[in-house]
């Protein structure tokens, strides 16, 4: 509940936050303000008004003149600092209530006997029921949040009303108007990012912490956040802010912001000498969240007449030396150009610290899709960097880098990824090279001229060499953050706007990114192997890459089952050709959980068909002759799926080689027995097929059924199956089944039917195992490289 990084907000801290120290502070500083600077500033004015008994004339009206001026914008920094106090008061009053709200859940959650753990969860506990755990964390979860808004609300109001005090005092004897202070976003940042650089000049760490302390922090609430995850336009960003950090990183330059991180991260580290400052790690983050926040194109500061929003982010708002650390990847550096040994460290290096940074920011925090790419593909390039460095150099750095830094970019290349694949519309670029409103290419060099004559443009931007990298590089996560990059659109597939636009688009994309073709024709790689192959090799590498593309390939179960009979049935999120979804069912069936999650979907939408036949529907909007027939060719594509990748992982040996592949490793009938158990619990209502699916496949609760019904796999090797055998077995299953839900209450079908619908089935399963299944050794060369052979009907569509 709580997102990595985050402490503050952690259970044991809330606990001892104490908010009547909020209120003590601004009653504070509310009695300076009125017994002191107010009674000062009227008594300044009072005594030049007394004055005027004793002195009269042109020099007197003149000195009265200005100090009625000087006491008129005295009174008006008064009246910022009084709202500064009214803004803490108030934000402690709404932290406080809402604070004793969860608090009393949690204590709710302890009488009942349960553990809450630091991030709100509520542990299991052995003798008490799930819906009883369930109970108190929903009573939980609905506490926290809202506690969670007053919390980053508060710190937002805060920090702006304490702005304006800093604004307005530096306005006060000038010749501006202190009413002008919520326009002195971009002064402030010109300034502050001045001292940032002469700081950095000098190693000056208490003018870096002078800067530090006046960066606008919780630059965006929780909600803000969340809409431009999901790629919403969000006008509400505060001028003043964004002209702070957009002047701020413009003066501050790449030396000074990078210096003010390594002040900051120096401060939020824990050492024996200090304690982690949390102080610092707001900064910190608030100065991330600022620099992507001024890129993002879909953030700005209102909505003019013609709906569009005003002044929104763009990549360009930051200084060409940023945005070479950025977009400067090491393998496009001009040969002319290339630095000495100790200048090529630093400028790595400077990456590192650019990459530390970023990686501090919200969790849930977007970056413009410039920005985002950019981001994404010097993460790659990092990591090209090192697995060069491990297969060319024998893993000894160049001249002039130190033994640790192998392990920094390693993690900077991390970071940097991960900051990059947080936009969506990004990675359906980064995947495919085409921009994702026009359809054009992209052009390789996004710097907008940072780069000047010291990198190579290359034309346009090649995905291939990019996907390459992200999919077959060990980013010790066996390829979880990789596969972010796509994994988000089962949670969006059948979501109507542009999210789910987007999360379509992208699915139908993923065939020629893992299997990439011109025409019919595979692409083969430098190296002689197809670039399906090395998709099936970085699988087994990264087996999350697997369980990513399992669970999107379960939320679209509907395009597997594609036979083209009725042209005007509804069309599945993101309808596939026949070898393309024969592909991804191979790809997703890599792992064990994988096959699970297809084997899942797959027995849930049979079940929900065969229902809907023999209890007097139709399967949804087609006739049942062609939902059976449907239903048969999901069913072949995914049984041979699975087979398929058993025995090439037997034959690949990865299952000596893949902690993972050798837990999978087991027989897939067990699987689809195990996934039965699950599916049979599950009651199917008479509605339509995809919607059950859908629905069931994003409950939480089916993990835990799985992990419920399943025993330890029992490793074993995979001989070649007869076809003719596995043609039998499905006919005889699928026989199984139908009759179990015609025999079932309300069940109407009649022998005729049934007769008719088993021979339906029969021929499209058999016809669709017997195309794909494995069964010697060329066939499963053939399957490695991705059935290089064009399909029979290479127009039908799944």
């Amino acid at each position: 509940m709580v997102a990595p990084g985050t402490t503050s907000l952690l259970r044991p801290n809330v606990e001892k936050w104490n908010t009547a120290a909020l209120t003590d502070f601004a009653t504070a500083i509310s009695t300076a303000n009125n017994d002191t600077f107010q009674v000062n500033i009227d008594n300044t004015k009072k005594f030049f008004t007394d004055a005027g008994n004793s002195w009269q004339g042109a020099a007197y009206n003149a000195a009265y003149d200005r100090i009625g001026e000087d006491h008129d914008q005295a009174r008006k920094v008064w009246a910022y600092v009084d709202d500064l106090c009214t803004a803490i008061k108030t934000g402690a009053a709404d932290i406080d209530s809402h604070r004793t709200v969860l608090m009393n859940k949690v204590a709710d959650a302890t009488a009942a006997g349960l553990r809450v753990a630091d991030n709100w969860v509520v542990c299991e506990k052995d003798g008490v029921a799930a819906d009883v755990i369930t109970t108190h964390q929903d009573a939980i979860n609905a506490a926290f949040h809202p506690f969670s808004d007053a919390v980053a609300g508060a710190c937002t109001k805060i920090a702006e009303a304490a702005e304006l005090v800093r604004s307005a005092g530096d306005l006060f004897g000038s010749d501006l108007d202190v009413n002008d202070a919520g326009t002195q976003g971009g002064r402030l940042g010109d300034e502050d990012g001045r001292e940032a650089a002469d700081a950095a000049r000098n190693g000056d760490q208490a003018k870096l912490d002078e800067v530090a302390a006046h960066l606008p922090t919780y630059v965006l609430t929780p909600d803000q956040i969340q809409a431009l995850s999901e790629g919403k336009d969000v006008p509400t960003l505060p001028a003043e802010v964004q002209d702070y950090y957009r002047h701020f990183f413009n003066a501050a330059g790449k030396d000074g912001l990078l210096a003010l991180n390594d002040h900051l991260q120096e401060q939020a580290t824990a050492t024996p000498d200090h304690p982690a400052s949390t102080v610092a790690a707001a900064q910190q983050r608030a100065l991330a969240d600022g620099m992507m926040a001024i890129t993002n194109e879909h953030l700005g500061t209102g909505t003019g007449p013609d709906g569009k929003l005003t002044s929104p982010g763009a990549y360009t708002n930051l200084p060409s030396d940023i945005r070479q650390v950025l977009s400067g990847r090491a393998e496009e550096r001009n040969s002319e150009g290339t630095p000495s040994p100790g200048a090529n460290r630093q400028a790595m290096m400077d990456k590192a610290r650019l990459a530390n940074l970023l990686s501090k920011s919200d969790p849930n925090m977007v970056g413009g899709t410039t920005f985002s790419m950019e981001a994404a593909r010097q993460g790659a390039s990092l990591a090209n960097y090192v697995d060069n460095v491990d297969k060319n150099m024998g893993g000894v750095m160049p001249p002039g880098f130190q033994d640790s830094d192998k392990d920094a970019l390693r993690k900077a290349a991390s970071q940097f990824l991960g900051t990059g694949v947080r936009n969506h519309v990004a990675d359906y670029q980064l995947m495919t090279g085409l921009d994702a409103t026009t359809g054009a290419k992209i052009p390789d060099d996004l710097s907008f001229g940072a780069q000047g004559d010291k990198y190579l443009a290359h034309g346009d931007y090649d995905p291939q060499k990019f996907n390459s990298v992200v999919f077959g590089h060990d980013w010790g996560d066996q390829g979880k953050m990789a596969s972010n990059l796509y994994g988000w659109t089962a949670d969006h597939a059948h979501e109507q706007g542009p999210e789910g636009d987007l999360a379509r688009k992208t699915m139908s994309a993923l065939p020629s990114v893992f299997a990439p073709h011109d025409g019919d024709k595979l692409i083969t790689d430098k190296d002689g192997k197809q670039l399906f192959q090395q998709t099936v090799e970085n699988f087994n590498k990264n087996p999350e890459l697997a369980n990513a593309l399992a669970r999107v390939d379960a939320s679209n179960i509907d395009a597997f089952s594609q036979v083209g009979s009725d042209p005007h049935a509804p069309k599945p999120a993101a309808p596939m050709e026949v070898r393309d979804a024969q592909r991804m069912a191979f790809l997703a069936s890599q792992t064990r959980e994988g096959r699970e999650t297809i084997d899942l979907a797959r027995q849930t939408y049979d079940n929900a068909t065969l229902y809907s036949i023999t209890h007097g529907g139709t399967a949804g909007d087609v006739s049942a002759q062609d939902a059976i027939q449907k239903m048969a060719s999901l069913d072949g594509i995914v049984d041979d799926a699975q087979r398929n990748a058993l025995i090439y992982q037997d034959h690949s040996h990865v299952a000596d080689e893949n902690d993972q592949a050798q837990k999978s490793h087991d027989d897939k009938q067990e699987i689809g027995d195990n996934v039965k158990k699950v599916v049979d619990m599950i009651p199917v209502p008479g509605g339509k097929v995809v919607g059950t699916v859908k629905d069931f496949a994003e409950d939480p609760a089916y993990k835990a059924l799985m992990e419920g019904v399943n025993p330890k796999p029992t490793p074993q090797t995979v001989q070649y199956p007869s076809v003719l055998q596995v043609e039998k077995d499905g006919q005889q299953e699928f026989r199984d089944r139908l009759n179990t839900f015609t025999n079932a209450d309300g069940g109407k079908l009649d022998q005729h039917s049934v007769d008719e619908y088993i021979k339906a089935y029969n021929l499209e399963y058999n016809d669709t195992v017997s195309a794909d299944q494995v069964h010697d050794n060329n066939s499963l060369d053939d399957l490695a490289k991705g059935g290089a052979q064009a399909p029979d009907n290479p127009g039908a569509a799944k």
